[in-house]
């Protein structure tokens, strides 16, 4: 009987995939790509089985943005740039360098790796870049973070290797946007031909070959992959929305690894044999999104009356009890793993304080009795935030929080729309881990019609440091702008952060090389057999 293991710390579960930044190539710089013509380890025939709690949107990176999707297209796709799970510095995967910057900034020049093709037989080049980055930036095509394409002012190809990107000012952030799953390298061929969004088509280790909506999908591996070939060869991404159930999976051996695994459930994965359950760091961010405009209540546009929900939020209690420290108390939007932040940021902290609430109630009658509208996405980790806070918020004498459970998939857009609520539960997983990536596309009035809304001068004034912490290299003025940013949503009320999450996984211990990055995806071709 295989020996039972138990929580792994973060630097050892990255000791066991240090390849990730290799292209899955099992090591720490990315190999020629003749190296795909001959990987180390062709593995079993066995069928790795995930399962995945949440359902995906669909296969198309460039216009799904939820975990389950990335999940899936993470082994499809590539991007010009990973980030080291280590260090933090962006290696190149489908480019050969870094960027090379004109004096001024404004253009970057990147060489591509040569014999690359996508899987359905179109050869990755310069084009096939530019093809990609003009549908980031087409306003009509729908992409799920335009924001990447937003310094571009025009790019060219000198040749079929080279890119050059003329930038509208010098980005700070282009690098990182370089390196986003949102910006992975998309076959023109194959997005001219089909549904990207059913039938994808990238350059990755793993190619697609079918799925069933909203159940499953299943991939093969990519076997003239320009890289070292992964060592596991067919793998299955069945969606089970009860985690209970999920979990029974591992038990009986029919699933190999659990991405996302609630605290709830954590002894009893780790009592299995031949179960480890492991921890990664993160720099995903869970928080309470409040509106000042756009509301279904006009209360919200008071100030006072935000502070108060804010000091009602409970976030400590729920990291203790509900977390049981699988997760550190959030006491700025800004966190410690994301770029920009500093120790100063918390000093805008509304601590949780019931009393304090209180008497801001009871300073303004009525104010108790108005119905809030609490929109709250129905899956699992949503849900016991909404649930929690719902009842934080009554103890400190509000006595009308409404839930409104909504499935996922119609949160993602619907909790974007004027007028649908006065607060929600979102998160966000900083896959760049840059806070301009968080601010942008959550805060930005125009880029992240947001779910948190401020008011008009507040908006404004935000913009502001959003541009001016993306508008520049200066790593110290970038800093100032995110921290102003951080000030103008905590003074203001606009968001109550609840915690820094950490990720929480499980895997059958016949493999190894397991882990999840800090962005919170995973890479299979990391993955081994274990000896």
């Amino acid at each position: 009987m295989r020996s039972r293991k138990k929580f792994p710390t973060f630097m050892a579960a990255c000791a066991l995939s240090i390849s990730l930044l290799a292209g899955c190539t099992g090591g720490t710089t990315v190999p020629s790509a003749e190296s795909g013509t001959g990987g180390t380890s062709s593995g079993g025939d066995e069928m790795f089985n995930i399962i995945l709690t949440a359902p995906f949107s669909g296969f198309d990176p460039l216009r799904t943005n939820d975990y389950a999707s990335t999940y899936v297209t993470s082994q499809i796709y590539e991007t010009l740039y990973r980030i080291d799970p280590e260090t933090g510095e962006y290696l190149p995967l489908l480019a050969t360098d870094l960027p090379e910057y004109s004096e001024d900034g404004l253009t970057a020049t990147i060489k591509l790796r040569e014999g690359v093709t996508f899987h359905d037989g179109t050869p990755f080049n310069s084009e096939a870049v530019k093809y990609t980055f003009e549908l980031i930036r087409d306003p009509d095509f729908g992409s799920a973070r335009a924001s990447i394409a937003n310094s571009i002012e025009s790019m060219e190809c000198p040749d079929d290797y080279t890119i050059v990107f003329h930038l509208l000012y010098e980005d700070g952030v282009f690098t990182a946007k370089l390196a986003h799953t949102n910006s992975a390298i998309v076959s023109p061929t194959a997005q001219q031909a089909q549904d990207l969004m059913v039938e994808p088509c990238g350059t990755g280790p793993y190619e697609f070959v079918s799925s069933v909506s909203g159940s499953n999908v299943v991939l093969t591996r990519n076997e003239d992959y320009w890289g070292e070939l992964p060592a596991i060869k067919d793998v299955t991404m069945t969606v089970i929305s009860d985690e209970s159930t999920a979990v029974a999976r591992i038990e009986t051996g029919e699933a190999d690894f659990m991405p996302n695994l609630s605290v709830e459930m954590v002894d009893r994965a780790g009592a299995m044999d031949g179960v480890t359950v492991a921890t990664a760091n993160s720099a995903q961010i869970y928080f309470i999104a409040m509106r000042a405009d756009s509301y279904v209540n006009p209360i919200m546009a008071e100030k006072d009356f935000r502070i108060a929900l804010a000091k009602g939020i409970d976030k400590e209690g729920y990291v203790e009890y509900m977390m049981q420290g699988y997760a550190d108390t959030a006491h700025s939007i800004l966190g410690p793993k994301v770029f920009g932040y500093e120790p100063e940021a918390e000093e805008h902290d509304i601590a949780y304080d019931p009393e304090g609430a209180k008497a801001i109630l009871d300073a303004h009658p009525g104010w108790a009795d108005e119905e809030i509208l609490f929109l709250v996405p129905s899956t699992s980790a949503y849900a016991k935030i909404g649930e929690y806070m719902q009842s934080s918020l009554t103890q400190a004498g509000f006595n009308d929080i409404k839930i409104e459970s909504i499935d996922y998939s119609a949160w993602t857009t619907e909790s974007k729309e004027d007028g649908r609520f006065d607060i929600t539960v979102s998160a966000w997983m900083n896959v760049t881990r840059d806070g301009t990536e968080l601010m942008e596309p959550n805060f930005d009035s125009v880029e992240g019609h947001g779910r948190a809304r401020l008011t008009p001068e507040d908006a404004a004034l935000l913009d502001s440091y959003i541009e001016a912490s993306k508008t520049t290299a200066d790593t110290a003025a970038r800093t100032e702008a995110l921290l102003e940013c951080n000030a103008i949503l905590m003074d203001g009320a606009y968001v109550q952060p609840v915690y820094n999450a950490s990720h929480l996984f499980c895997y059958n211990d016949t493999y190894t090389g397991i882990t999840m990055d800090v962005g919170g995806t995973f890479y299979i071709c990391d993955f081994d057999y274990a000896a």
